[in-house]
């Protein structure tokens, strides 16, 4: 009898190492992280100390995320003369049609379709729209206005229901606005899939369109380093001004590398978008990791 109860003992203990176990796992993979003001506070004084103003609210909580596979779509002829109709018009004799010399940054020869100062551009899976004819406007309207010019034009590029639950970023330039529609999936923006724009009062000066398909595929969920460790790295980066400022910090899904992809599915991870003040060129940083990526960032001063 004692050994039976000695036996029903270690069973009770090991059971309760296994459910401590499996606690801690579950702490560090699946439990939300909040990082507190303190923190917060002191990652901000470390970079005003580097000469680097925070002007925007950062995110305090974490929660462990997949990755996601992506592929891109490709554009078919009926989807193309969707958009040629809604863009440049119904009146085909006004359109010519040729072909671009191939681009290795979009994995092939454009068909190029063009009605007076206007230019379509079909890539296998990205279009892109300018109009010549508004180059040298001078530009006055406000953020709402913009949004406005910029939700008309992205009415005409409904392919296939994309763009319908969206993320839209605004910032001002000398030109106008630069808006951007991307593609949104459980909450996070897919910096990949968007709709780039230009606008100034008289309408749309440019835009590139890159469509992608989310597939069924996910990766296991995985702890992110949290925002102030992220940006403990950001006084490393060596850019051609003396003072910088943080407009904003957000996480999002992108393709970890800088090629295009062209041909088949590829992982997504979850990565911080940083966009400082007088950049073009946002910065990306591995969520998983931690790393930054080597991009090349262009003033717009």
């Amino acid at each position: 009898m004692r050994w039976d109860r000695a036996l029903n003992l270690l069973i009770i203990i090991f059971l309760c190492i296994n459910l401590a176990l499996a606690w801690i796992n579950y702490e560090s993979l699946v439990v939300t992280y909040q990082v507190t003001d303190e923190r917060i506070d002191t990652i901000t004084s470390i970079l005003k100390k580097n000469n680097i103003e925070v002007d925007t609210k950062l995110p305090k909580v974490f929660s462990p995320k997949s990755s996601i596979w992506i592929e891109p779509i490709e554009i078919t002829s009926n989807m193309r003369d969707q958009v040629v109709t809604k863009v440049l018009g119904e009146d085909r004799t006004q359109i010519t049609i040729t072909k671009d010399a191939y681009d290795a940054k979009y994995g092939r020869n454009a068909l190029v379709y063009n009605k007076g100062e206007e230019e379509l551009k079909f890539y296998k899976e990205r279009i892109l729209y300018h109009n010549k004819g508004l180059e040298n406007e001078v530009s006055t309207l406000n953020q709402k206005e913009a949004l406005k010019i910029a939700k008309d034009f992205v009415e005409r590029f409904k392919l296939e229901n994309h763009f319908d639950n969206v993320k839209i970023e605004s910032r001002s330039g000398s030109y106008g606005w630069d808006v951007t529609y991307y593609e949104v999936y459980k909450g996070l923006p897919v910096f990949d899939s968007f709709v780039k724009m230009r606008v100034s009062d008289a309408g749309v000066l440019s835009a590139e369109l890159r469509c992608l398909v989310i597939t069924d595929k996910v990766g296991q969920l995985k702890p992110l380093y949290p925002v102030d460790e992220v940006l403990f790295g950001l006084p490393e980066i060596d850019l051609d001004q003396t003072d910088y400022v943080v407009e904003s910090v957000e996480l999002g899904y992108r393709l970890d590398h800088t090629e295009g992809m062209h041909i088949l599915a590829e992982e997504a991870v979850p990565m911080y978008k940083i966009q400082m003040r007088g950049l073009i060129t946002p910065i990306f940083v591995n969520a998983y990791t931690n790393t930054y990526e080597e991009i090349l960032f262009i003033s717009q001063h």
